[in-house]
């Protein structure tokens, strides 16, 4: 037989509903996302306006509710515990980093190739009038002639192609399965696209017509450099405003039934 003195003789207070539940919501909120998802941009702010006041708010109504039912002490105390446990793991799963796209496997057939520098008047004036449009940043000195030189030089192609179809690939983020890949299965596209394009070399002899192949493109928006002082880009895809076609990874192979 069960010690009565065992049991709790007193439930918990209101203020230690309210507080137990409001701070174990608030410390998984504020320290969950610092630990766990370091380049998420809310940061600790989950615990200070999410789950730290929604904690305090649910020890009240369950506080109101044990008292309105008149649950023993020692259920009381049961669950606050339960529920100081659960509210932690729900603000820790949701602090948990989603997956990260990482680009596009695609199936191309070659409809058209030219040399960058057909494109030339084309960018120039597309940047040109990006510049206009913009007052707070100046663009690198001497960028127009820059450009017009790279394009000539630049040892790739853009490729005119339809996107017969596409595969999107993610890379998990979470700390039990981080870099492993997914994704959702081929749909079709049939698709007109643009692609800067080396992996044939710079001669457009090397991309026949109507020839088709698997490659993959990186996720990286076009014309972003992250510096001031390159701007406009010095990258020729992204002054052209396109994705690089690039040969299928070895690790997206097997997803692609390649």
């Amino acid at each position: 037989m069960q010690n009565d003195a065992s049991r709790p003789s007193r439930p918990p207070g209101f203020f230690l509903w309210v507080f137990l539940l409001g701070g174990a919501g608030f410390l998984a909120g504020f320290i969950g996302p610092i630990v766990l998802n370091p380049d998420a941009n809310q940061g600790p702010l989950v615990g200070i306006f999410l789950s730290g006041p929604g904690g305090a708010v649910l020890g009240l109504i369950l506080f109101a509710i044990c008292s309105t039912l008149r649950v023993s002490a020692s259920r009381q105390w049961l669950v606050l515990g339960l529920f100081a446990v659960l509210g932690v793991g729900v603000t820790l799963a949701f602090c948990l980093p989603g997956p990260e796209f990482r680009g596009y496997v695609f199936e191309v057939q070659v409809d058209a190739c030219k040399p960058p520098a057909e494109l030339a008047d084309g960018a120039v004036a597309y940047w040109q009038k990006r510049i206009a449009g913009v007052t707070w940043a100046q663009p690198r000195p001497g960028w127009e002639q820059d450009a017009r030189s790279r394009l000539q030089r630049d040892p790739g192609v853009v490729l005119q192609v339809t996107v017969l179809r596409q595969l999107g690939v993610w890379a998990s983020r979470k700390p039990w399965s981080r870099g492993s890949l997914s994704t959702r299965g081929w749909f079709p596209a049939l698709d007109h696209k643009s692609f800067y394009a080396t992996f044939a070399g710079d001669s457009c002899a090397a991309y026949p017509l109507r020839s088709k192949s698997v490659q993959f493109a990186s996720y990286s928006p076009p014309n972003f450099t992250g510096n001031a002082a390159d701007w406009p880009p010095r990258e020729i895809p992204a002054f052209l405003d396109l994705l690089t076609l690039e040969p299928l990874p070895p690790e997206y192979q097997r997803m692609a039934g390649h």
